[in-house]
């Protein structure tokens, strides 16, 4: 059900998500502080217990801050995955297509036309713009490399030698890139953590208003910048966790060059 909440409501939209985090952290501060203030009214606090409250918020803030910023640096190393994958890909391609260079006869130019359609299919894969339009790019990506695989059997099979072998050790190499850059992006922050954290920050600043509520000073302003700066933090985490959402994507520049060089060759 965490899980199904998260995915719901990354559904929405990376704005609407925002909007929603923000609010929640709002009414959780906002919850938190009328029970403080409910609190006073029923028993007046003494100073012992306001400081106790202030140390264990002060320690729910730390405790929450540490497990944000492991978050965005699980999150920044899948999008350093991708990235790196995609200049790999981009180089096994372009590799292979070169040693299509080295075949005698005409079985070259068809494995290079195909490897050209299969770097174009690999470029509108990653830079797809959603979820939804990834099992058609995977299919067609697939369909071309089985075509690649076919041609290049026929080849050597009928001309066993150095310049085929080594062929065929790029293309394995091309199509194991492509697998591997196809998990990266399916390779993501665990929504079961980012559904933790999110609780974990609801707590946190239901305590931090009760802790207002307590002393009778809700620090609207402050109390707005942090749930801003927090709201903005979790949002970092999703945008580098999610590769096709929001603003911070994998550059597809090296697959775009590869591609604009089998016309100059």
């Amino acid at each position: 059900m965490m899980t199904s909440l998260f995915r719901g409501m990354l559904g929405f939209g990376l704005h609407t998500t925002a909007v929603v985090l923000f609010l929640s952290f709002t009414l959780a501060v906002t919850v938190g502080y009328h029970l403080g203030r409910w609190a006073v009214i029923k028993r007046p606090a003494k100073s012992g217990e306001t400081s106790a409250v202030s140390t264990l918020t002060a320690g729910m803030l730390g405790l929450l801050a540490f497990t944000l910023s492991l978050s965005i640096n699980f999150a920044q190393n899948r999008y350093e995955a991708r990235r790196g994958l995609v200049l790999a890909e981009a180089n096994a391609i372009g590799t292979a297509w070169l040693r299509t260079k080295l075949i005698d006869g005409d079985d070259g130019p068809p494995i290079a036309a195909k490897i050209e359609d299969y770097a174009k299919a690999r470029l509108d894969f990653t830079v797809a713009a959603s979820d939804a339009d990834v099992p058609a790019l995977v299919a067609r990506s697939n369909a071309l490399r089985n075509d690649i695989w076919r041609i290049e059997q026929v080849v050597a099979r009928r001309s066993a030698n150095a310049v085929t072998v080594a062929l065929v050790n790029a293309l394995n190499d091309m199509f194991d890139s492509s697998t591997s850059q196809q998990f990266a992006y399916e390779s993501r922050v665990p929504a079961q953590l980012s559904m933790a954290l999110f609780y974990g920050a609801l707590l946190t600043m239901g305590a931090l208003g009760y802790q207002f509520g307590l002393s009778g000073k809700r620090q609207l302003v402050l109390s707005s910048l942090l749930l801003v700066m927090w709201s903005g933090g979790m949002m970092l985490m999703i945008e580098l966790s999610q590769p096709r959402m929001g603003d911070i994507r994998v550059d597809a520049e090296p697959l775009v060059w590869v591609i604009q060089g089998f016309s100059e060759k």
